[in-house]
């Protein structure tokens, strides 16, 4: 456990920079578990925009974990995120579009820490349902995530063709 992380919520005017490096490292792990996918760098500045767009619209927050300065791991929560499959129970839910801990501060507690705020917030929001997305081999998050409290719901299977 790392009593030095702080946990808070995201200020743009100090924490994009940090909020961007942490969401590059994320993408890049998992290229090395997927590498079909795209470069952080490359993705960084228009995902973290639909982010935070997304948290605007369905009552989300992002949370910091912050060493010193720095933003070291955040996790972006959606507290009202509408259904709209047909074949799934009406209303709404909750969902964690990210979590990450940059690698020289992992296993100190810190994602724990994010998850269970990211959490915390959704209850004061009335949500009943968290849900949370994860590569299949992506074997240290599938703990963490199973450790919180987290089963597996749906797998979704792909088939390369080409």
């Amino acid at each position: 456990m790392d009593n030095a992380a702080v946990i808070r919520e995201y200020d743009a005017a100090t924490d994009a920079q940090s909020l961007r490096a942490c969401f590059v490292d994320l993408q890049e792990f998992e290229r090395t578990l997927e590498p079909d996918l795209p470069s952080g760098a490359a993705v960084a500045d228009a995902y973290l925009r639909w982010m935070l767009g997304r948290c605007a619209t369905w009552d989300g927050a992002v949370f910091v974990a912050t060493v010193g300065d720095a933003a070291v791991g955040f996790v972006s929560v959606w507290a009202r995120v509408p259904q709209d499959e047909l074949d799934e129970p009406p209303g709404e839910y909750a969902a964690v579009s990210d979590l990450v801990v940059r690698p020289a501060f992992r296993r100190r507690g810190i994602g724990r820490r994010l998850l269970a705020e990211a959490e915390r917030y959704v209850r004061t929001r009335g949500a009943a349902t968290l849900k949370i997305g994860v590569l299949t081999r992506n074997v240290g998050a599938r703990r963490l995530y199973e450790r919180a409290g987290f089963s597996e719901y749906r797998v979704q299977m792909t088939k390369r063709l080409r």
